[in-house]
């Protein structure tokens, strides 16, 4: 609605009001009945734990472009029935498509023009000189029965025409009424339709008009107001010069996500906090653990270092035994050889012994020779098994401590395993 002011017929009602009510796009205080619903409607739709998909309110359509060019919105008409002074239906309009007065005497009605628009666009009974809403609903004499009041204001888009009429935007036009009942209670419809006020406050944005961040009415007394504004709100319940251009230039829609943003980051900064702080405590205790930890490193390697060297010692005795066991067992080869030797010598002295009785006693004093040397082979040889014995004995030990050293480099390898893994 830019710069539209209204034109109608005077009610014959008396009104003490101004001589003069502008209507004006981007002007004035607003004081909606559902403001602080949608409010708390717009921190619910903020997701605190989801900021990257947080949706930001767009930016009111303007209504119309800044050079002046393109559709703009305009209202046609007002209709009114049982509202204040006016008894029945009326129609006020229609309205020039740039500028319209409402002229007339004191108490004439030019006053519920502009609240009937108050009405429509949701305003507290208190803006519109009431204590309560019912007390809109026509009562003149004889006529106190009367149930429901009734406001719808006409819309329609239009583009301007250089010889100063306008064309009408098709399927552009639209209604937007406000009952009021006795009980206080009212209900609004869209195009003859029943909607909440929230839902038409959505409607009318979508089409220039922001109950919410817009100030589009400048009602008598309020050039003064806001000429007298603060710089800036002390409270949040306060108004100020720049709360109200934040309003104007649509940017107060950005404060409550501005809000929900900067919480999330003292949060995150006190989390980064905490964090920082484990992290030092955590770094103090490494730095002082890292001097005992290189302690028990060296020990463990001085103690990996002798239990090497003890493996060796023992892979060398082992060597050493296998060695001599190889040179013992070709011995007693040898020995087992030479005994075959003399047993088939004996027997030839036994063969020769029955032939040549002469030789007997030679025979004997040989064969008790190699008899003797028959039992000192025997002898040795003997020996030479207890000396096996005792080198198999010796290699099962070594075998044996083999394997416990293996097993005790396996341990300690475990625990310098787990003692560098526990300090990692």
């Amino acid at each position: 609605m830019p710069a539209s002011q209204l034109r109608g017929e005077s009610a014959n009602t008396a009104e003490n009001a101004a001589a003069t009510t502008a209507v004006k796009h981007n002007a004035g205080h607003m004081d909606v009945e559902s403001d602080e619903d949608l409010r708390a409607q717009v921190r619910n739709d903020i997701n605190e734990e989801n900021l990257l998909n947080m949706e930001i309110p767009p930016m009111p359509e303007p209504i119309m472009s800044a050079d002046g060019s393109g559709h703009r919105l305009m209202i046609t008409s007002i209709d009114v029935e049982n509202f204040k002074s006016y008894y029945g239906k009326h129609i006020l309009g229609p309205f020039h498509q740039n500028f319209s007065a409402i002229i007339g005497p004191n108490g004439s009605g030019k006053s519920n023009v502009i609240d009937s628009l108050l009405f429509v666009f949701g305003y507290r009974a208190s803006k519109i000189r009431s204590k309560k809403i019912s007390v809109l609903i026509h009562s003149s004499a004889g006529r106190e029965n009367i149930s429901s009041c009734t406001v719808s204001v006409n819309f329609q888009k239009i583009l301007d025409l250089p010889d100063g009429s306008y064309e009408i935007v098709p399927a552009s036009q639209f209604t937007v009424s406000r009952t009021a009942f006795r009980d206080n209670s009212s209900k609004y419809t869209y195009n003859g339709k029943t909607m909440q006020f929230k839902d038409i406050a959505v409607l009318l944005r979508d089409v220039g008009i922001d109950l919410i961040h817009n100030r589009f009415l400048i009602l008598q007394g309020e050039v003064e107001q806001i000429a007298l504004m603060k710089p800036k709100a002390l409270n949040e319940n306060d108004d100020g010069m720049l709360e109200y251009l934040e309003d104007i230039i649509g940017s107060s829609r950005l404060k409550i996500p501005i809000e929900t943003i900067q919480r999330k980051i003292d949060q995150l900064q006190e989390e980064r906090s905490a964090q920082l702080n484990r992290t030092k405590f955590a770094e103090k205790e490494k730095n002082d653990a890292e001097g005992p930890m290189k302690n028990l490193i060296a020990e463990l390697r001085v103690d990996n270092g002798i239990t090497l060297t003890k493996n060796r010692l023992l892979q060398a005795d082992r060597y050493k035994a296998k060695v001599e066991l190889k040179a013992d067992e070709e011995k007693k080869e040898e020995f087992e050889k030479d005994l075959e030797d003399t047993k088939k010598r004996q027997d030839e002295v036994l063969a020769l012994q029955k032939n040549r009785k002469d030789e007997q006693k030679q025979l004997q004093r040989s064969f008790e020779k190699t008899q003797e040397e028959y039992e000192k082979t025997k002898q040795q040889l003997g020996e030479l098994e207890q000396a096996e014995q005792k080198r198999k004995a010796e290699l099962l030990r070594l075998n044996q401590r083999k394997k416990k050293l293996i097993d005790d480099i396996a341990n300690e390898e475990k625990k310098v395993f787990f003692f560098l893994f526990s300090v990692g």
